[in-house]
């Protein structure tokens, strides 16, 4: 009886809900609802690209602590991937090292998805690039300090007992490490890291809280779980009359056979309300592209990372440092007014003239301070490796000079590159004449006690004192620098500024060459 009174009243109610929807007020209403909802992420788009230019003219100025907020808040309105470079490099550039770090890691998945290989490259190579900067952070809770409910927190976010002990890249600055536990009292303690800088900080054993409430005895919890049984039981009752009223409604299900025929009819009126959603949707389309545009691209590609590979590196440098010069033998000029003589028996002694091919001078070994420069032209065949030819020349105060080049190649560990360089060049020197000797051919030398050479005969007072001699060398030469400051950029500045030395050896036609100059420089990348 009940059941047969519901049915013709919930198909009433549903009919009518039909008549109401495929009413014109209602259709405007669909209408308009369907069309804000299609709006909205346009206007969201819109208010998205207005942040992001006025936080890239911003970055620009230098402007850096309102930069990176707005680009963030743009981020947030309309995630893109040049989006979330221009927030990694106000990050970066911001000194938030371990921030910007992962935000290149994430722009390297989204690159990767979007297929664009050359900016995945890129976010790559620039978290690379800054994670031999990271400062690293290890909070360590040894086992006494363990107890139970303990949190750790740093900078008020949880640490997980997973990563105890283990070194997390942060960002430099000033951090703050605390941790609680139920009836202990608080422990903090500040930490100041630097770039590069790695540090620990050990959680010590929490004191007890005499002031806090002591926890229940775990006897007290008996009574509970008695009282809740006894307030269980009547439930019973109750799921036993619930079986009447769920067999009642099935019987009112049966009207809902009849109701559903009437829904297809407000069904159909939904379907026109969808149709200005799918209109509204168009402009959306046209102003937020899956992939970045063409125009933004290229700034990625500018503000490549230095060790990028294929990318163009030169440095230039000043430097100074010593200059020995250990040439024994040479000319200083012209020798054909001097003459030497040497026995041909039996016929006597022969007084033979002096030239360029049969007399050279002997010099003492000269030292000196050096300055002068180096440069090198390459091009970087991985991160860590770049390749091309150095050149390495100067002055030597008290006379003398060092000219000379070749292939080089660097190799990068951490803040340090190593690398080698084959040199050949010209050095002179300007040194103290000791005397000038004359050969004596080969098939004399029985005649003259085996002597090979003898001393030229000049006027007392005719020899120079010092003179410039010059010799062709060939050797290398050991690179050894340090990174002082990594300077990235998009525009032609980005390098790196490096203290470096170059150890050098060279072989001589007559004699060999030493130079040990230390200089700053800027690798260009």
């Amino acid at each position: 009886m009940l059941s047969s009174f519901r049915r013709p009243l919930r198909v009433g109610l549903l009919r009518a809900a039909a008549r109401r929807a495929r009413s014109p007020r209602v259709r405007i209403a669909g209408a308009a609802l369907a069309l804000s909802l299609a709006v909205s992420p346009g206007v969201a788009f819109a208010q998205a690209s207005a942040l992001l230019d006025e936080g890239k003219a911003l970055m620009k100025k230098g402007k850096l602590a309102e930069a990176c907020p707005k680009i963030e808040e743009s981020y947030r309105l309309s995630p893109r991937s040049a989006t979330l470079l221009a927030l990694a490099t106000c990050h970066e550039k911001q000194g938030k090292l371990a921030t910007a770090w992962s935000e290149y890691i994430d722009l390297s998945a989204a690159a990767r998805k979007e297929g664009n290989k050359r900016l995945e490259a890129d976010a790559k190579a620039r978290g690379a690039r800054l994670e031999l900067r990271l400062p690293r952070l290890t909070v360590s809770v040894p086992r006494a300090a363990a107890v139970e409910g303990l949190e750790v927190t740093l900078d008020g976010a949880p640490v997980d007992s997973a990563s105890w002990g283990q070194a997390r890249p942060i960002d430099p600055g000033e951090h703050k490490v605390s941790a609680s536990a139920p009836g202990r009292k608080k422990w903090e303690a500040s930490v100041s890291i630097k770039r590069g800088e790695r540090k620990a900080v050990a959680v010590p054993a929490l004191a007890k809280d005499g002031s806090a409430a002591p926890e229940p005895a775990p006897a007290e919890e008996a009574p509970a779980k008695e009282t809740a049984a006894a307030t269980a039981a009547p439930d019973k009752g109750a799921a036993g009359e619930g079986k009447g009223a769920a067999a009642a409604g099935k019987g009112a299900a049966g009207g809902g056979k009849g109701a559903a025929g009437a829904g297809k009819d407000a069904a159909g009126a939904g379907k026109g309300a969808a149709a200005p959603e799918q209109t509204a949707a168009g402009p959306e389309e046209d102003a937020q592209p899956e992939e970045p545009s063409e125009a933004e691209e290229p700034e990625a590609s500018r503000g490549a990372s230095p060790k990028h590979a294929g990318s163009f590196v030169l440095e230039v440098g000043a430097a100074g440092g010593a200059l020995i010069g250990l040439i024994d033998s040479g000319s200083f000029g012209d020798l054909s007014t001097y003459s030497y003589s040497y026995n041909i028996l039996p016929e006597g002694e022969l007084i033979a003239p002096c030239n360029d091919e049969v007399c050279h001078a002997s010099f003492e070994p000269a030292i000196g301070p050096f300055v002068g420069g180096q440069a090198f032209v390459g091009v970087a065949l991985s991160e860590r490796l770049h390749l091309g030819v150095r050149a390495l020349g100067g002055y030597r105060f008290g006379g003398g000079y060092l000219v000379v080049g070749g292939p080089s190649a660097s190799l990068r560990f951490g803040r340090l590159w190593l690398g080698l360089t084959g040199l050949v060049g010209a050095v002179g020197q300007d040194a103290k004449v000791t005397g000038v000797k004359g050969e004596i051919p080969s098939e004399l030398v029985d005649h003259n006690y085996g002597r090979t050479e003898v001393d030229v005969n000049a006027r007392e007072g005719s020899l120079p004192e010092t003179a410039l001699v010059e010799t062709l060398a060939f050797g290398g030469s050991v690179e050894v620098s340090l990174v002082l400051a990594d300077l990235p950029s998009s525009s032609w500045t980005s390098g790196a500024l490096l203290l470096s030395a170059w150890p050098t050896f060279m072989k001589g036609l007559d004699g060999f060459v030493i130079a040990a100059p230390v200089g700053l420089g800027y690798r260009f990348y």
